[in-house]
């Protein structure tokens, strides 16, 4: 009687432990599967699959845009950038398929944003990153684009007074994929200001117009966050948010190259590498009314356009990379 009593208990005893077991191994699970995705940019070093071809540009009220400040219009499409070369030879207008993270604190450098490519590398159990000064060329598709993580062209506006233009409530960037994945979220458009030249200029002397005056940052979609992103917030940076309704969160964007070990994802906001950004305009989902981006005055004004995905953006984490973005941008006058 007194073997089965201590065979019962010696039963019971690894029944237990086996159940021990597989409860700190679902532990364990839980708490990868929550971790998973607790910083900025993406950890893989392979390019995201987000599918950011899908770009349209109009003007209204006043306003006229060309590609290469000879032919103008109300309305550029991709293909329109896409060409561009042939009537301005020195087009640099860089359109890959897909997007990686990218990261800049808005400073410009011969005529462009300075752009920073960022890759991530587990060391440790600790993700640090590293990042790389892009240069831009002018190319289509990733094949031609190899190696390039944003979108870049220039665009042309002519107006014949001093006017203050707006983003209209038509831009916006939206997802166009079967799920929401939050890579809208994350996205940004830019803007680098090239010069002014009088309305009767020539084409020729418009295209040459390369002495940056300043650039300007727009933060669509701040309010809106995945779940993946309220606990990348939270994890990353200490900050609470919700998946919609939100404040927008404060970033600091590269403004160096970063190289050798890197710097660890989560000690970014303290960096020297990084500085604070404060885009000039930030804007809520679906906004309603104008947001004023900048004054030009009379004339031709040649502008560079950015579009990327920013790496320190809460939201750019491993969910984001397989969505399918839509870019729209509408400028138009102010109190038109």
């Amino acid at each position: 009687m007194a073997k089965n009593t201590n065979k019962k208990k010696k039963k019971a005893s690894n029944e237990k432990k086996k159940r021990t077991f597989w409860l700190v191994l679902l532990l364990l699970f839980f708490i990868v599967l929550c971790t998973s995705a607790t910083y900025a940019w993406f950890s893989s070093n392979k390019r995201a699959t987000i599918d950011a071809m899908d770009i349209n540009v109009a003007t209204v009220s006043g306003i006229q845009v060309s590609v290469d400040g000879i032919n103008w219009k109300n309305e550029v499409t991709k293909d329109e950038i896409v060409n561009a070369f042939k009537t301005y030879p020195s087009a640099t207008n860089q359109l890959p398929e897909t997007l990686a993270g990218c990261s800049t604190d808005g400073s410009v450098g011969n005529g462009k944003l300075n752009m920073y490519y960022g890759v991530t590398r587990e060391r440790d159990e600790t993700f640090y990153l590293t990042t790389s000064l892009q240069e831009e060329i002018n190319c289509v598709g990733d094949e031609e684009c190899q190696g390039k993580h944003y979108i870049a062209f220039d665009l042309f506006f002519l107006v014949t007074v001093p006017t203050t233009l707006v983003i209209t409530p038509a831009s916006n960037v939206i997802n166009r994929g079967d799920y929401d994945d939050g890579g809208q979220n994350s996205a940004r458009i830019g803007f680098v200001i090239l010069g002014t030249v009088a309305d009767t200029a020539t084409g020729a002397t418009a295209q040459n117009l390369r002495n940056a005056t300043g650039s300007y940052i727009w933060e669509p979609n701040y309010d809106m966050h995945t779940d993946y992103g309220v606990r990348n917030a939270l994890a990353t940076y200490g900050i609470s948010t919700s998946q919609t309704g939100g404040a927008r969160i404060p970033y600091r964007g590269v403004n160096q190259e970063i190289t050798g070990i890197g710097v660890p994802i989560n000690q970014t906001h303290n960096s020297p590498y990084f500085s604070p950004v404060t885009p000039q305009v930030a804007t809520v989902k679906g906004f309603a009314t104008d947001q004023v981006l900048t004054s030009i005055p009379r004339g031709i004004t040649k502008m560079r356009i950015y579009l990327w995905l920013e790496g320190q953006d809460v939201d750019l984490e491993n969910n984001a990379a397989m969505g399918k973005l839509q870019f729209n941008l509408e400028l138009a006058v102010a109190d038109r």
